[in-house]
């Protein structure tokens, strides 16, 4: 059987810690970017022994345009491991194991080609670049190139490699990813540390699910509190020619599927800020990115029922599963949503995303790298289009 040699790590360590209302407060390191265009994102960052890289303080600012937070916090707040056989059970990566402390690597100049080492604690762990996005709109002759920032650090859990990014486009978008790479063990090898054995004929025996789960805080220009959830849903007629759309505010708290017959989708708004000239409430809407596998759930467990999550903020929601160490707090995600109001409240939304492993002989010995992501793009953030 499969064991995971890495749990002796679990002794190592301490309980689930309760931090600070992060609407006011800043924690770690500061970073602004300014794009040539004058846009910028300002925010700070920090590596935490078990979620790993902490964003607070999310700003972004358009061209001539107005300085506003779009979150307050933002962290990859769970990953949950299940091998495909139901040999070993779930493995709670970010409680259990920690992508920070000794498990955040330090990084090395080849790590962050053209780019900067940030260190932590006097180890360089964080990678920041600017890179070309190519074009931001393009019609006939009038066109415009645009850039973007990234920041990502490294975190090795026994054969595998976790890169943790945000990437902070300069049109406002932000995307949090992260890329799954490392090592097959070798063959015959049973009690591979988080991998899968082969075989004497060199087959592989065994392939894996990797749930992640983000929590983001949205705490929309200067006052947390106000925030709304908005679904969208265009539902197409019985011909299929045409759509109807359908908004409505989530009322309380609750989880959503994504469902492939209809267009849904949902935005954070701000409960009082336009965008200028009378247009829309600025927000944020939540993008998937190839989530064809997300449906995924061999073990029926409730918090992976649906793929998003929305909750008010509590001080001691702080892992969407395995969240039992903190004090007077639910366990997981779907026993956080226990019906409090959602609408004008400080909004936090668990995004869960399923990547499904099944090794090819072209890994071995070393997994091409697999990236899971969804992106916050701004809609009425301003008047008109800044650029």
């Amino acid at each position: 059987m499969k064991i995971f040699n890495y749990l002796v790590l679990l002794a190592t360590l301490s309980a689930s810690t309760a931090y600070a209302n992060p609407n006011n407060t800043c924690e770690g390191q500061n970073l602004r970017k300014t794009f040539a265009s004058g846009a910028a994102w300002n925010f700070c960052w920090t590596i935490r022994a078990q979620e790993g890289l902490v964003l607070s303080q999310v700003h972004y600012q358009a061209p001539y345009g107005t300085y506003r937070r779009v979150l307050g916090e933002a962290a990859l707040a769970q990953i949950q491991g299940n091998f495909d056989d139901a040999l070993v059970g779930s493995t709670f990566v970010s409680t259990q194991i920690g992508l920070g402390g000794n498990n955040s690597l330090s990084l090395k100049p080849q790590d962050c080609p053209s780019g900067t080492l940030q260190n932590f604690n006097g180890r360089p762990v964080l990678c920041t670049r600017n890179l070309q996005s190519g074009y931001l709109y393009k019609y006939e002759d009038r066109q415009r190139q645009s850039e973007r920032y990234e920041i990502s650090t490294n975190a090795k859990i026994g054969s595998r490699l976790y890169t943790l990014r945000w990437t902070f486009h300069e049109n406002g978008t932000l995307e949090p990813a992260i890329g799954l790479s490392g090592t097959l063990p070798s063959v015959n090898t049973s009690n591979a540390a988080f991998g899968w054995p082969l075989n004497t004929q060199g087959t592989i025996a065994s392939s894996f699910l990797d749930h992640y789960l983000w929590r983001l805080d949205f705490d929309l220009d200067s006052t947390a509190s106000n925030d709304v959830v908005e679904e969208i849903i265009s539902t197409p007629s019985a011909d299929k020619l045409r759509k109807t759309r359908s908004f409505s505010i989530v009322q309380t708290e609750v989880g959503r599927r994504f469902e492939p017959e209809i267009k849904r989708f949902w935005r954070v708004r701000d409960g009082a800020i336009h965008g200028g000239n009378g247009i829309g409430y600025i927000s944020y809407e939540i993008v998937p990115n190839a989530y064809d596998q997300s449906r995924a759930n061999p073990f029926n467990e409730p918090w992976l029922s649906n793929d998003i999550w929305f909750t008010t903020f509590k001080n001691c929601e702080r892992f969407a599963i395995d969240n039992s160490n903190t004090t007077n707090c639910a366990s997981s995600v779907n026993q956080f949503t226990d019906n409090e109001p959602l609408n004008q409240a400080d909004v936090v939304v668990w995004y869960k995303h399923t990547q499904h492993f099944l090794p090819r002989g072209e890994d071995s010995n070393l997994i091409g790298t697999r990236w899971s992501s969804f992106q916050l793009v701004p809609r009425d953030w301003n008047a008109q289009n800044m650029f």
